[in-house]
């Protein structure tokens, strides 16, 4: 049988994230659930890094809110840590979201030959 290469799933990409980022921070599980407003234990948060099961919206932005993160860039795989809790990435989305097709196209190719150099 082939190798088969692994998709990696939304909730997975999203756990991954969050974990960096406690690391990154030095954020342990207790320390993220008392943070909390909405009072989720340990063992939630311990579940949420580690996949254990799919996050909820009602789950997930109050641990973003925590810790600064932005939930737009959670979904994106291995995304530097900088950029997790840059305020930037909230709004270069917007920005991308009100340009035309043909704005759109013009930035992906100016970004493409930027990473070219």
């Amino acid at each position: 049988m082939a190798n088969r290469r692994h998709d990696v799933t939304l909730s997975e990409t999203v756990s991954d994230n969050l974990k960096r980022v406690c690391a990154d921070f030095d954020i342990s599980t207790r320390d993220l659930a008392s943070r909390l407003e909405d009072g989720a234990g340990q063992k939630s948060i311990w579940n949420l890094l580690n996949n254990q099961h799919s996050p909820t919206l009602k789950t997930l932005e109050p641990v973003c809110r925590a810790l600064m993160v932005s939930p737009a860039a959670l979904m994106v795989p291995g995304i530097p840590t900088s950029l997790l809790v840059s305020r930037r990435v909230n709004r270069l989305i917007e920005s991308y979201s009100k340009m035309t097709a043909v704005q759109r196209d013009n930035l992906e190719d100016v970004i493409k030959e930027m990473l070219e150099e």
